[in-house]
């Protein structure tokens, strides 16, 4: 998976119509109440190139604890983003990948599980000018309930970042 993802951003940079970087630092909320920012990641990808105004790949990685559980997520994931014609300070970003998960359940003794499972986002993106944008947004990571100590097979979690152009 990873190298096909890694094959269709090279062919996209080397694609006639690329002409800059797209860079997005970012922090993330989640996945449970009250868990503050637990965790980071980034965008990495090329602008304008077919037909999107950015194509990229997305790593993150998120740390949580809840009393007895530890939860590490890390997503991998291919996205675009999409200034809307109408309002073109206005974009939208799509995402689709993995997650690999790894969490711990501590009562009297330590247990642990892994598991992989699916991995979308969706984000707004308010442009500033060419060069600098604010976004916000949200993934949904579908883990099967009984391969992790998650509450729920789908974890929620918000992001906010900026995007650079170069």
């Amino acid at each position: 998976m990873r190298k096909i993802i890694l094959f269709l951003l090279v062919s996209a940079s080397s694609h006639a119509f690329a002409n800059g970087i797209h860079l997005s630092p970012e922090a993330r909320l989640g996945p449970y109440w009250g868990s503050g920012i637990s965790g980071g990641g980034i965008q990495f990808g090329v602008t304008d190139t077919f037909g999107l105004d950015a194509l990229y790949l997305s790593y993150s990685h998120l740390s949580a604890e809840f009393l007895t559980d530890h939860d590490r997520l890390k997503t991998y994931r291919i996205g675009g983003q999409y200034n809307l014609p109408s309002t073109p300070m206005l974009g939208v970003q799509l995402e689709i990948g993995m997650v690999d998960y790894e969490g711990s359940r501590t009562i009297f003794d330590t247990q642990y599980r892994q598991a992989k499972g699916v991995s979308t986002a969706f984000a707004w993106v308010l442009d500033i000018n060419d060069n600098l944008g604010f976004r916000a947004g949200m993934d949904l990571n579908f883990i099967s309930k009984n391969k992790a100590y998650l509450s729920s097979p789908v974890s929620t979690t918000f992001n906010t970042g900026i995007v650079l152009r170069f």
